[in-house]
């Protein structure tokens, strides 16, 4: 703290204070980088939870969407009954 005093009579608190939140961040930033900060398994098991938990969201997905692409199927089929010689695709 001694050695602090002088620097910060002569350039300005905010000065040093910004000078010590750059290193503050860029050693945290070097804990992210390196993963010191968060420990692997840590990081392995959210990964696993975030799979998991999207493997769920697709499938209740898959499940509500499935009467809606059963209707739109039956829509086609109808279409391509009344109209057999237009089978063109016009995207949408």
């Amino acid at each position: 703290m001694k050695e602090i005093l002088p620097l910060v009579e002569k350039y300005g608190l905010s000065v040093v204070l910004l000078f010590l939140f750059l290193i503050f961040a860029y050693a945290q930033w070097r804990a992210v980088a390196t993963g010191k900060l968060v420990p692997r398994e840590m990081l392995d098991r959210a990964l696993q939870d975030n799979d998991h938990l999207q493997e769920i969201l697709d499938s209740e997905r898959k499940a509500f969407m499935q009467p809606t692409l059963e209707v739109l199927q039956r829509l086609k089929i109808d279409h391509n009954a009344v109209n057999p010689e237009n089978t063109e695709d016009r995207g949408g």
